[in-house]
């Protein structure tokens, strides 16, 4: 099984996944047809790493299967996009050698085929990648890697955006072979393996253009044109191609501070004596979202996170003294939290530049503010138990690389609207008063992200021992 290490977890998530799941590397050539010397562009890296879930006779194995090869940097309308000798590496771990093994096999052969949606802009295509076959003996000990190359046939591009090549199911067929020689009954072991959803199933994309027309990367900042109460593409648009995944779990810490504009002061979020307590679960990467239309490689990472303060969902209640009208002390203990049935939607969007792929991730959710434990010039003030905001805070932070990634944390900030407050008082109507010294526009707030700890399944726990609880930064 492949370990999730800090930089697999990156690519996984953000940070890495525009590169490695599309195939494309830094420098590489940013126009259609002919670079200005006249030579066509310089060819785009796949490397790609798949997982599959096997039926092998004595039950599911997952295997890892590595696809690599090179394709076009780029295209125009009506070429062939002709990919290089594609080369296709199962590797078998133990567990599913142990099934040749016990038929008295020394060694096997295996060929593999993999079937490519190739998607463009009005449609999709369906194509079989294949691979030779492959001779190896079986070790005594540890995995077996079976790689075999093959020539796979070219498809043409259809319409200007992007030609994206996404993985499906895999054919492997193994023959294993005794050590004279001879078959094993069976004589053949056929598998139709299912793809595991995960950033690499996206193996190349090349951006298409009309004839002649250059590929000119654009700012890239405007993200995919997202369902704003469900955060999923809309439906009526063409461009957008949503690779569902299976979403990482995982966990992170957060602090940060929140100001009061009209009050002139600032409320520290997510600590508590000292301790960073701001606490999230988080789902990474459950989608990824290709634009088909985009000629700057665009792709969004949607990810999603739920606070979570001893099984509330909230941020620890925060202790603020502020001076109300400009000289009356007043100390309230304050509570952000998230009303039932929403969470934090996190969209991370890069794109390439021409020279590399920056990313700016948005991070969208409702919080409730609430107020209670008033003294005001240190005489208790009674607002009751639901003196809180009349409607949600809309919240939208913004991180950017390489300050801000999901997976490796950073700062988030963005302007908060409060809205006007309802409930406070018992006996008498005190909203007026909190409306008046809180509600309004531009109330900065900056929140910071530790590293996440993430727990992938069938695998250990990465950066969780201990788990990074950051400390609020100015």
């Amino acid at each position: 099984m492949t370990r999730w290490t800090p930089r697999a977890v990156a690519r996984a998530t953000v940070a890495g996944l525009v590169i490695i799941a599309m195939g494309l590397v830094p420098g590489a050539a940013s126009s259609a047809g002919k670079s200005s010397s006249g030579e066509p562009p310089p060819d785009q890296i796949m490397g790609a790493s798949l997982a599959y879930a096997c039926p092998f006779p004595s039950g599911a194995q997952r295997i890892t299967v590595k696809v690599a090869g090179a394709l076009p940097a780029a295209a125009t309308v009506g070429d062939h996009i002709q990919p290089g000798q594609v080369t296709i590496t199962p590797t078998l771990p133990r567990a599913a050698l142990a099934d040749l093994t016990g038929l008295d096999a020394t060694s096997v052969t295996a060929s593999a085929r993999i079937s490519v949606t190739v998607a463009q802009k009005g449609g999709t295509a369906a194509t079989t990648w294949p691979s030779a076959a492959a001779s190896a003996p079986i070790p005594a000990s540890g995995s077996l890697p079976l790689p075999g190359s093959a020539t796979v046939s070219p498809v043409t591009a259809k319409a200007v955006g992007s030609a994206a090549f996404v993985a499906g199911s895999l054919s492997l067929v193994l023959t294993p072979h005794k050590a004279d020689g001879s078959a094993t009954n069976p004589a053949g072991i056929p598998l139709d393996c299912k793809v595991e959803p995960g950033p690499d199933v996206v193996l190349a994309r090349v951006p298409v253009t009309d004839p002649g027309v250059s590929v000119t990367p654009s700012p890239g900042t405007g993200g995919a044109k997202l369902n704003p109460r469900s955060a999923r593409p809309l439906d009526d648009d063409p461009c957008l191609l949503p690779v569902p995944q299976d979403p990482i779990p995982g966990e992170a810490y957060l602090a940060g501070f929140a100001n009061a504009a009209k009050l002139g002061g600032a409320i520290l979020l997510g600590v508590e004596n000292g301790e960073t307590t701001g606490h999230t679960l988080l789902e990474l990467n459950y989608e990824v979202i290709l634009n088909l239309c985009a000629t700057d490689s665009s792709v969004d990472v949607l990810s999603r996170a739920t606070l979570d303060y001893h099984g509330a969902h909230s941020l620890p209640p925060a202790k603020a003294t502020l001076l109300t009208y400009g000289f009356m002390p007043t100390t309230a203990t304050v509570e952000f939290s998230e009303p039932p049935g929403t969470h934090m939607e996190i969209d991370s969007h890069s794109w390439f530049d021409g020279t590399g792929f920056p990313q700016v991730s948005t991070v969208t959710s409702q919080m409730t503010m609430r107020i209670y434990d008033v003294l005001v010039n240190g005489k208790p003030l009674d607002v009751g138990p639901h003196c809180q905001t009349a409607s949600s805070l809309a919240v939208t932070l913004t991180g950017k690389s390489p300050d801000y990634t999901v997976d490796q944390g950073g700062p988030l900030t963005g302007m908060v609207t409060i809205p006007p407050f309802s409930g406070c008082g018992v006996g008498e109507d005190l909203d007026p008063i909190f409306t008046a010294s809180l509600s309004g526009p531009d109330n900065y707030m900056k929140l910071t992200q530790g590293i996440p700890c993430t727990r992938p399944p069938d695998q250990d726990p990465v950066n969780c021992d201990p788990i990074d609880r950051p400390t609020p930064r100015p």
